[in-house]
């Protein structure tokens, strides 16, 4: 049999806090994608930036800037049958400003839906690339932040 060299020394793993942010948590974010219900599909990628970190305990979990993804779920273009264009999108993950480390999360749908105007036949719903959200975690998000930070 061969003998194995001398044993590499291992690298001492940095310690981790553990964090989870309950669902119910407002996330305050700026949309940067426009949407239209004219010409948004479903499963067109939304994005948006997050205006406020999240912190507990004065510890910040997730920065100011970190970036959320998302996808259109549903799309109702105004038409003589539905006079008011509906626009519905969701974000699924999150990734870190700094890290690029990329979370799951569950949160709440965000629901546009168009009025009319007096006199208008039927309108379409724009969301504009600037537009402030506020969605709220439906589910916890378990947060490693390691020591020292």
């Amino acid at each position: 049999m061969g003998q194995r060299g001398p044993a590499k020394p291992s690298k001492p793993r940095p310690k981790i806090d553990d964090y989870q942010v309950p669902a119910g948590t407002p996330l305050v974010l700026q949309l940067r994608t426009p949407l239209d219900s004219s010409s948004s599909q479903i499963e067109d990628a939304v994005r948006a930036t997050l205006l406020d970190p999240v912190t507990q305990d004065g510890v910040e979990l997730i920065p100011k800037g970190s970036t959320l993804h998302g996808r259109v779920t549903e799309v109702l273009t105004a038409s003589k049958q539905n006079r008011t264009g509906r626009l519905v999108f969701g974000f699924h993950v999150i990734e870190h400003l700094e890290t690029h480390s990329l979370a799951t999360i569950q949160a709440r749908a965000v629901s546009y839906e168009a009025t009319l105007a007096p006199k208008e036949k039927f309108r379409d719903v724009q969301v504009p690339a600037d537009e402030r959200l506020l969605i709220t975690l439906s589910s916890p998000l378990k947060v490693h932040i390691p020591r020292g930070r």
